[in-house]
């Protein structure tokens, strides 16, 4: 009896270091995964919104819905090609945990409909965004800022051929890796003279748009 009780302890015992290092073989192996995929997160944090210093090149286009609260015709196409900064680290609590952004446009083609064909182009000096980036490879934004544009005719009609172009709004990055890097936004966009020639009707709308970006 004492036997049987002896070899069951043995079993138990064998069983019981069997666990424990399968469990040690397990942790050492993730602690030698966390090493190894180390430099590559670091790399990422560096050339995406993660990063401070990191550098973004871009591409967007998009479409114009004309909105209540201005003129009453007007819808529009534009084109915009993007450099940006991220002026900061990651900061913040849980969810709000993010990075600021500086970024400058070029507005080198926009195509408006009113009465005619309004065609245009402009820059947006001064736009502002904060990446959420505690969501990984998904990481929202938001953007105000604000801009000038040029164009062939009076927008409105009647107005100015000169305008200024206050706007901000929400988007997403979808980040994959060293590639071009899908984005995709929307935008409350207000075009006016900014009270230098009456009437001063402006122009309200919301824009849609999409691109590419490559970050540095």
């Amino acid at each position: 009896m004492c036997w049987n009780w002896y070899g069951v302890g043995m079993v138990n015992s064998l069983r019981r270091n069997v666990v424990i290092r399968m469990k040690l073989q397990l942790l050492a192996a993730l602690v030698l995964l966390e090493c190894a995929l180390l430099p590559q997160r670091a790399a990422f944090a560096q050339r995406s919104p993660h990063g401070k210093g990191s550098t973004e090149w871009g591409v967007t286009t998009g479409g114009g819905a004309r909105i209540a609260g201005g003129a009453r015709e007007g819808n529009f196409w534009a084109l915009q090609l993007r450099w940006g900064r991220v002026l900061t680290g990651p900061h913040g609590p849980g969810a709000l945990r993010g990075t600021l952004e500086y970024a400058f446009e070029v507005v080198p083609a926009l195509v408006m409909t009113q009465s005619e064909t309004v065609f245009g182009g402009g820059f947006n000096p001064l736009l502002l965004q904060y990446n959420f980036t505690r969501g990984g490879r998904l990481v929202p934004f938001v953007q105000a800022g604000g801009g000038m544009l040029f164009t062939t005719q009076d927008v409105p009609a009647g107005t100015a051929q000169f305008n200024f172009t206050p706007q901000g709004g929400v988007g997403v990055y979808w980040l994959r890796g060293s590639g071009a890097s899908p984005v995709f936004g929307l935008r409350y966009h207000h075009i006016s003279n900014g009270g230098r020639i009456r009437p001063n009707p402006g122009h309200n709308a919301i824009y849609i748009y999409g691109g590419l970006s490559w970050w540095r």
